[in-house]
């Protein structure tokens, strides 16, 4: 389903890249371009012309209105998404494209976050069950209409939307991506226990099938 289509990957941070799902969609045939989040706005016309837009994560929040990119990303992917086109979000991709079309995002509070690797609770397909790697403070509620696909521990983890899936997890991450991320939360993780634990997951080629799937399968 994937070879030789365009598939536009904004970067919305270089410590959160495409990583294991970027190389399956290489190993499938897609014909992929990145960009970063401060160059979207200036590649919009290469999101509309995209076969598939995938949105990563950041360690901003979608609310950080005050930083022109994301300011300018919530009106691009509230037009791709008026537009018809296909896109994942990942993390905070899933938190814009939530924002970006009726939802909204804010921080969980009281300080918590989900740092480490966890499984979902509820999962409507056992593809999002994980357990997947989870490292966010932000929480989401989804747009209108949206079909909820999991949830944990209080906090939406997968929706559906028309040709539009976001999840919370990153099914992305490699080992060497959860590295970078430990050693910035020293303080807050025990890392060598997520890096193990990061370690044991496979990559989830079933559910990059799903994601592909759900946004490129006819409406």
């Amino acid at each position: 389903m994937i070879a030789g289509r365009r598939v536009l990957i904004v970067r919305n941070s270089e410590t959160a890249p495409e990583g294991a799902f970027g190389d399956w969609l290489a190993e499938g045939g897609a014909r992929i371009e990145v960009t970063r989040g401060e160059d979207l706005p200036a590649r919009e016309d290469a999101a509309r012309a995209a076969d598939l837009v995938v949105l990563l994560g950041s360690p901003h929040g979608v609310y950080d209105t005050h930083i022109p990119w994301v300011a300018a990303q919530r009106g691009i992917v509230a037009r791709l998404a008026e537009a018809g086109r296909p896109i994942i979000g990942i993390c905070f991709g899933a938190q814009m494209l939530a924002a970006a079309t009726g939802g909204h995002a804010e921080p969980i509070g009281e300080g918590r976050a989900f740092l480490g690797v966890f499984a979902n609770e509820e999962a409507a397909d056992e593809r999002f069950r994980g357990p997947f790697v989870r490292w966010h403070g932000d929480h989401f509620a989804v747009p209108p209409g949206a079909e909820v696909i999991a949830r944990d521990g209080g906090t939406v983890q997968a929706f559906r939307q028309a040709n539009r899936i976001g999840v919370q997890f990153h099914p992305e991450a490699t080992a060497e991506i959860v590295k970078g991320w430990v050693a910035r939360f020293a303080d807050r993780v025990d890392g060598p226990a997520v890096l193990a634990a990061a370690e044991r997951i496979a990559p989830p080629h079933a559910l990059y099938e799903e994601l592909v799937r759900s946004a490129l399968a006819p409406r």
